[in-house]
């Protein structure tokens, strides 16, 4: 998959941008053996720990100006930060490479770019043609920085596989948001 012809080329966007995202969206195979916990599981449960942390301090320290919701907000928001910071320390000195893209990154981005033209032309309450026409640009402009944050978001490191998993999420929200505004 490291071997591609150029961006700007017909077969890129033909035959190998389609085959990568294909490849990428598989199943792998399964692992043998039993299961651990991986230093990827203990960053997502920390992540969601200073997640939590924020979800229960916030609210008591600005409703209630309380010193334990300072406390723990603060904690949860450099928990995230170092998280954030960390992992993309790990990834100093690789290369990203198209092996590693991130399909449902760019499937959301290219989902995004419509869905939000459609939003916008629905508040706007543009006729049905300009609000095809600004979808197929909103396609587009999905299209293009789908490929680029699939590509550049892998120096995010380990958030870039949460991000990822997240953005398959967002793209079935995205597509009911779609279904109601069109109804």
């Amino acid at each position: 998959m490291n071997e591609r012809p150029s961006v700007l080329s017909l077969g890129f966007h033909t035959a190998f941008l389609p085959r990568l995202v294909r490849s990428r969206l598989a199943p792998g195979k399964p692992r043998e053996g039993g299961t651990s916990f991986s230093s990827n599981m203990e960053l997502t449960i920390a992540l969601f720990v200073c997640m939590a942390l924020l979800a229960v301090g916030i609210p008591s320290a600005v409703r209630a100006n309380s010193v334990l919701g300072w406390i723990l907000a603060v904690v949860g928001v450099a928990g995230i930060l170092f998280i954030l910071f960390s992992s993309v320390a790990a990834q100093r000195g690789s290369k990203p490479g198209f092996g590693e893209f991130r399909a449902w990154i760019f499937l959301a981005l290219v989902v995004l770019g419509p869905s939000a033209a459609l939003f916008w032309g629905s508040a706007s309450h543009l006729s049905r043609g300009v609000l095809a026409g600004t979808c197929a640009a909103g396609l587009l402009a999905g299209y293009a920085a789908g490929i680029l944050a699939g590509y550049w978001s892998q120096w995010l490191g380990w958030v870039s596989g949460l991000l990822d998993g997240l953005a398959g999420l967002a793209i079935a929200g995205m597509v009911v948001a779609d279904i109601v505004l069109l109804s």
